[in-house]
């Protein structure tokens, strides 16, 4: 474990999302909403190019999840990190996943399926903290 690892923490629910900054392993939790600039927000009704199959719920989670796993290729990019961790509701875990390129996907060091988009600062640590743990036990 390198103790000087920095992490992206990803929290989303199928159409927000938060991402927040570790710069180091067990080091405080920062918001970046300002990351997230340029990614709109998805709703089952929102107008847009999806195909007319399926559950419009569905459709918007995943493409929202799609534009997300983009944006993270730009963060990743522009800041280097060494892990990703992602929270999100199972369904939504799954369809991010699957969105996430190989090299994104490589950095996956752990994963909460639970809604928390709007979870405290505290809260979060915590999960940061029981995912590094529970993957590390």
């Amino acid at each position: 474990m390198i103790p000087d690892a920095s992490t992206l923490v990803v929290v989303a629910d199928g159409h927000r999302a938060r991402l927040l900054e570790q710069a180091r392993l067990d080091g405080p939790l920062h918001d970046r909403p300002e990351w997230l600039a340029g990614l709109k927000e998805r709703h089952p009704h929102s107008s847009g190019p999806v195909p007319h199959e399926g559950d419009p719920h569905d459709r918007a989670e995943r493409a929202f999840v799609k534009d997300l796993a983009h944006k993270l290729e730009e963060v990743a990019h522009a800041h280097s990190f060494d892990q990703l961790i992602l929270v999100a509701p199972p369904r939504a875990l799954g369809h991010l996943r699957e969105a996430l390129s190989k090299g994104l996907a490589a950095k996956v060091v752990g994963s909460d399926p639970h809604e928390r988009v709007d979870a405290t600062i505290m809260t979060l640590t915590d999960v940061v903290h029981a995912i590094r743990n529970h993957t590390t036990a």
